[in-house]
């Protein structure tokens, strides 16, 4: 039942990027949407759109404000640097706001929140149902860590891993490696949404025995955002935050039910 209502709400969306009529005219050039393949939140084949949640919906934002859009498949440590050096013209699905960030790039309104960032970890480390555990604790345990390269995972938590001591933290390009090396024993731990891991052990359930979740006492739910370079007008900035607001609220509840689902 949960593969099928899954199915259906992506369909609703989908649907929807072909109904949503553009109320407003926004730019004379597409702006380049880059995404990496990062289910369940993005989805790629051959370098084109094949659905995730995130990126059916910012492909509806983008329809719904009249703003024309070029899909492009790009890392995500080569979209910071495009962003930071570059006038592009471009804008990226589903990123956190960092002050760093800021610095140059802009950001629309929430488009979705996700649910707070906890820690897979080997299961002979963690108790089964374990008890959430701030970072700072988990950290003192001496564990290798992976984390996803080119990530943030918000400045507290950024911060921490940047005072570990050398050689205990490892960046992947792939979150399915990282938990493959985990349930190997290769790694210790790694940071991950729970929608992703759930995702993830959805598609290689035989992890699922080797690898426990642990939530953190110092995470809170995140919210992503659309992040566009400076060469990304304000005046288009305005239109994809009212196409947000026109279309977010009503399948809100719909998004974030998605997150826990496998298919």
């Amino acid at each position: 039942m949960r593969k099928c209502l899954l199915h259906a709400v992506l369909a609703s969306l989908a649907t929807a990027i072909c109904l949503a009529a553009p109320t407003r005219g926004a730019a004379e050039d597409p702006v380049t949407l880059f995404v990496f393949d990062r289910p369940p939140f993005y989805h790629l084949e051959n370098g084109q759109p094949d659905g995730g949640f995130l990126l059916i919906l910012a492909q509806t934002v983008f329809q719904r404000a009249g703003v024309p859009y070029d899909v492009r498949e790009m890392p995500p440590g080569r979209i910071l640097a495009t962003f930071e050096t570059e006038d592009a013209k471009a804008c990226a699905v589903g990123w956190l706001r960092t002050p760093a960030r800021q610095r140059f790039a802009r950001f629309s309104n929430p488009i979705y929140v996700n649910k707070p960032l906890g820690v897979a970890a080997r299961a002979p480390l963690a108790p089964e149902n374990a008890r959430p555990q701030p970072l700072g604790r988990l950290l003192e345990n001496h564990w290798t860590w992976g984390l996803r390269l080119g990530f943030s995972y918000g400045p507290a938590m950024d911060a921490a891993f940047a005072a570990a001591p050398a050689g205990t933290v490892t960046r992947f390009s792939d979150p399915a490696i990282m938990l493959r090396l985990l349930a190997k024993g290769r790694l210790d731990a790694m940071l991950i949404e729970p929608e992703e891991l759930s995702w993830l052990l959805g598609q290689e359930p035989q992890l699922a025995a080797a690898i426990r979740f642990v939530p953190l006492t110092d995470a809170k739910p995140r919210a992503r955002y659309i992040m566009c370079d400076d060469a990304v007008s304000p005046g288009v900035m305005k239109h994809l935050d009212a196409a947000i607001d026109e279309l977010v609220g009503p399948v809100a509840d719909k998004i974030r039910r998605i997150g826990t689902m496998r298919h």
